[in-house]
């Protein structure tokens, strides 16, 4: 074989050798950019996630509300959640909803309840707490309230509800959901 072939064959083994994978800088560069944006990225996916818990207790105050205007147009009083006659029953995989949180059985003023988040999720969710009146017109007014904090730094959020005028429920220092 001709030593010039030869040479040159061994110079092309040697760079096509060279070419093949990748250097551990360029290796090291792409993995600090994952971290980077997993970083970025992971605040965003647990804040999702405790918004998807919250739904839970913001559909279930709509719904006690709702069933509470329903049994008021009907027999003239908000009852407490343990009366089955309400129809509305809810049960909670991240929250409790105290059964009697109506200021009094058979209450013709207002109905007012609460969804208090389970210890294990306290530092991750807020409470709430929801509030049903008519007035004396017979217009409905409900609102529902979410703590300022979360859970734990907040304790049972409370509404002041109006006693007449359907327009005076109040979320007092809270903020108001709808």
């Amino acid at each position: 074989m001709n030593s010039q072939f030869k040479i040159k064959l061994l110079q092309n083994l040697a760079k096509n050798k060279a070419n093949k994978g990748f250097t551990l800088i360029e290796l090291l560069v792409v993995v600090i950019i994952i971290g980077v944006l997993a970083a970025i990225a992971l605040p965003n996916l647990l804040g999702q996630v405790a918004k998807g818990r919250q739904a839970e207790a913001k559909n279930n105050l709509g719904a006690i509300n709702r069933g509470q205007q329903a049994y008021r147009s009907e027999k003239g009083v908000f009852v407490p959640l343990s009366n089955t006659s309400l129809g509305v029953k809810v049960t909670g995989q991240y929250y409790t909803y105290p059964q009697d949180t109506v200021l009094a059985a058979g209450n013709t003023t207002y109905g007012s309840f609460s969804a208090n988040s389970l210890t294990t999720y306290a530092n991750d969710i807020r409470n709430y707490a929801s509030a049903v009146n008519q007035d004396t017109n017979g217009n409905f007014a409900a609102i529902i309230c979410e703590s300022t904090g979360t859970a734990a730094a907040a304790g049972t959020v409370t509404p002041s509800a109006g006693v007449l005028a359907a327009a005076a429920l109040d979320c007092g220092t809270f903020n108001t959901v709808n």
